[in-house]
């Protein structure tokens, strides 16, 4: 299994919409750290049997070579020197034959070795050179064998008994070492011959480690004719911990520039696969000139494959905080990711976008995309779909769409100062709205929910901002296909879109009603002039918690212009909300507490306990009871449901208001102790109704201790 799939965007799954972080809770800043293996497992690398195969090797030519050596000094210092005189003349020219073999050996086999060197690069031209060398060992070991082999069987060295006694010892020695060696020589090629040939070592080592292209052949052949050649020319172990990591950062680092295009080849290779990525991006990350030197090849415009691979391993590295931050530590990097962009549509997009969505989780880095010249322009320019069914696009557009959606999603959720500012470039760009539109009139393909849900996040983040709000409610259609979304009606035929998508749907129509009048009207009339749909999602459990959220904006900030009639409506819904605050938790029961708020303006003083409670089964006392339980549960103010105190507090006065009678309930079962002990513990938390990461949005106009002093004033 490899990662190159992680290019496309990953599968959304549906979540528990109690569950959903929303932009109307806070989010606190968590620590999270990347945990990769504890233990580097060296022993498990495929290449290891690359460095045990050539050290064998080398220490039978190393051995053969000491051999060499030895029998050399022997002959000419026992026997040229010794016995040159009474050397027979047969053992005279066996012996010069031999040492001239040998010498003809040494020279053949430096050439050899260097020219199997180059046979790596293709095309191999200098093949035919090195197999001339390399029968040129086997035919001068050969030879050795032969004659060796012959003068120690006949024996026969000629001179009288005297003359024969130590010279026969030495001619002995000498031919067993010229055997030995020779012996040595034939069993390390045969042994080379069975391993590299006829196992083919070399083809598995390079599937395993996913090099079995052309390239990745060539790289492998590399690293064992190098490591051969470490082993021979140091010491025995000086091979021993070479890893194709480290070869590809030598190569990047320190080679020419066939290499670097080798070592990047390498390092990309390693990194899509899922058993050496994690040890791979640790070593990498480890070392500054390595990245450097990835980030400047993305500029390599003559070479496409060169930057694949280099993005490829540069996408990896963003995935993690550290190396994120070593990776946007060099200059230029950012510019250097955007030149991505600018390629034809293929693989070296998607890897531009994935790399500064990775980068884009941290605020710095926002700021970066934000300033780069051009670059906001040019991601949003790939959100497009051009008006074509998805059916109808190819597989790498469609990514890039993804991505870019992402991508600009993530942009736009930015928090702080820097947020509010990329959100305003986002929603200035003409195209950014207009083009989540046509993704959102999509109607066929498979990946239709996946591409709505990110095109309704991306909305749902732009209307943090007010004019934003404004602009996307002026583009037309939007809000109606948000609704058709969220309320599946006749718009959307009989495709029924996942829950994931309306619960986004639900969320940005909710935002965008969002003190706006004229969103709220928009909704409103693609509801059909009235809310009896939203109302009737409140019996869905997988929009409630949207539905109310929406409703209660429509009540809130609509205006009087739709306050008669169509919001009258909303009192319909009043049983239901009425039994989830009795029964419900957190966040459902705290939207459900400020939509039952609203609703009571819309009510007749006897309507409440005659009509509402009557209906839903509930009691006034325990319902008073109740809202008293919510402020004594909620001593301080909660992070996932800031504003359940005050939406309390509001339905307290509405019900106090509407009918006199509960007046006395809240007395009697002590809402007035709670109400102090609220007033002692506001937060600004409690003051907002949206928040940017932990920066609070849209500052409420009443806050939690002035319904304080308003509610204390009606009991009094």
């Amino acid at each position: 299994m490899d990662r190159r799939a992680s290019l496309a965007v990953r599968n959304v799954r549906v979540q528990i919409p109690d569950q959903l972080p929303t932009l109307f809770e806070p989010q606190k800043a968590i620590m999270t750290s990347h945990v990769g293996a504890s233990i580097d497992d060296d022993v498990a690398l495929p290449e290891r049997r690359l460095t045990a195969l050539a050290m064998h090797l080398a220490v039978l030519e190393k051995a053969a070579s000491r051999l060499g050596a030895l029998g050399f000094l022997w002959a000419t210092v026992v026997l040229l020197g010794g016995f040159a005189v009474t050397l027979g003349c047969t053992d005279f020219w066996c012996v010069t034959t031999l040492l001239l073999v040998e010498g003809t050996r040494i020279l053949g086999r430096g050439h050899e070795l260097e020219w199997q060197h180059e046979e790596t690069w293709p095309p191999v031209a200098s093949w035919p050179v090195g197999c001339g060398f390399y029968y040129l060992q086997l035919l001068s070991a050969s030879s050795c064998v032969a004659l060796s082999l012959v003068r120690l069987v006949h024996q026969r060295y000629g001179g009288s008994a005297d003359a024969r006694t130590n010279r026969r010892s030495a001619l002995d020695i000498f031919y067993g070492l010229a055997l030995a060696e020779a012996l040595l020589l034939l069993f390390e090629k045969a042994l080379w011959q069975w391993r590299v040939s006829h196992h083919r070592l070399l083809e598995r080592v390079a599937k395993e480690c996913h090099l079995d292209t052309a390239g990745g052949a060539v790289a492998v052949r590399r690293f064992f004719y190098d490591s051969y050649a470490r082993y021979l020319n140091g010491s025995i172990f000086d091979g021993l911990h070479m890893d194709l990591v480290s070869y590809a950062d030598d190569l990047l680092t320190a080679g020419s520039h066939e290499e670097q295009r080798l070592g990047a080849s390498i390092l990309a290779a390693l990194t899509e696969s899922d058993r050496f990525a994690d040890s791979t991006l640790r070593k990498i990350g480890t070392s500054a000139p390595t990245i450097e030197r990835l980030i400047e090849m993305l500029n390599w415009e003559s070479e496409k494959g060169v930057r694949r691979s280099a993005a490829v391993v540069v996408s990896m590295l963003a995935g993690e905080k550290l190396n994120a931050l070593r990776v946007t530590g060099i200059p230029v990097a950012i510019e250097y990711f955007a030149s991505l962009l600018y390629a034809d549509l293929d693989e070296l997009n998607l890897l531009g976008l994935s790399i500064l969505n990775k980068l884009a989780h941290d605020n710095d880095n926002c700021v970066k995309i934000g300033k780069s010249k051009g670059l906001l322009d040019k991601i949003i320019s790939y959100s497009s779909i051009d008006n074509g069914p998805v059916t109808t696009l190819t597989d790498m557009r469609l990514k890039a769409v993804k991505q870019s959606l992402r991508l600009v999603k993530r942009l736009a959720s930015t928090t702080g100062t820097t947020g509010k500012q990329l959100r305003r470039e986002l929603s200035d760009n003409v195209f950014t709205v207009s083009n989540v539109r046509e993704v959102l009139n999509q109607r066929d393909g498979k990946e239709q929910s996946e591409l709505h849900q990110l095109a309704i996040g991306l909305m749902t983040n732009l209307a943090m901002d007010e004019e934003a709000r404004q602009e996307i409610g002026g583009t037309g259609g939007v809000v109606k296909l948000l609704v058709a979304m969220f309320l599946q009606g006749k718009e959307v035929g009989a495709i029924r879109q996942a829950d994931a998508v309306r619960v986004e749907a639900g969320e940005a129509l909710a935002m965008l009603a969002l003190e706006s009048r004229r969103n709220c009207g928009l909704i409103i009339t693609a509801c059909g002039g009235g809310v009896k749909r939203l109302v009737e999602a409140l019996n869905d459990p997988a929009i409630v918690i949207g539905a109310a959220r929406i409703l209660r904006n429509l009540c809130t900030y609509a205006g009087e212009e739709w306050q008669q009639l169509p919001l009258r409506g909303v009192t319909a819904g009043a049983t239901k909300v009425l039994r989830t605050i009795m029964v419900e938790k957190t966040k459902l029961l705290n939207i459900s507490l400020g939509l039952a708020a609203q609703m009571l303006r819309f009510m007749q003083p006897t309507e409440l306990r005659a009509t509402s409670l009557a209906a839903a089964g509930v009691e006034d006392v325990a319902l008073v009871r109740m809202l008293v339980q919510v402020l004594r549960d909620y001593g301080r103010p909660s992070v996932g449901a800031p504003r359940i105190r005050l939406y309390t507090i509001e339905l307290s006065i509405a019900m106090m208001r509407l009918d006199a009678h509960f007046v006395a309930l809240f007395v009697e079962l002590g809402m007035e102790g709670e109400l102090r002990h609220v007033a002692g513990t506001t937060s600004e938390l409690e003051s907002f109704n949206v928040f940017s990461g932990s920066v609070g949005l849209s500052r409420r106009a009443v806050n939690v201790g002035s319904l304080v002093e308003s509610a204390l004033e009606l009991m009094s």
